[in-house]
């Protein structure tokens, strides 16, 4: 047999790899079409400016806020190790998309309340 001198990548490596990456930009893609509006459109800043959400229980800020530091986590260490871990490219790929359902969860909610 011949011995190769490159590392054998598996498939389920390379797959974790674009799937992590394909998320991630699509993640920051979308939160990018959510903030563009908003320097754009005077009429829209105008309106987030007097527009209020009151929330009742402060403890739904917490489920957000750990999503969000476990995927600035998962990003830093997934960049360090250069998406050579798979692990790290699988959690950080179900993070993102955990993410990306609750931004649309909550554009679906406040979009009524701005685009009036």
């Amino acid at each position: 047999m011949k011995s190769s001198s490159k590392k054998s990548i598996s498939k389920n490596h390379t797959i974790s790899k674009f799937v992590s990456k394909l998320l991630v930009r699509l993640f920051i893609l979308i939160l990018a079409a959510a903030v563009i509006p908003v320097f754009v459109d005077d009429e829209i800043g105008a309106k987030m400016e007097t527009t209020y959400v009151y929330i009742e229980n402060k403890w739904v800020f917490v489920f957000p806020l750990i999503l969000f530091l476990s995927f600035l986590t998962l990003l830093i260490l997934t960049g360090r190790a250069r998406h050579e871990k798979t692990d790290l490219n699988w959690m950080l790929s179900l993070n993102t998309l955990l993410l990306i359902i609750y931004v649309i969860m909550l554009f679906i909610r406040l979009a009524p309340l701005i685009y009036k």
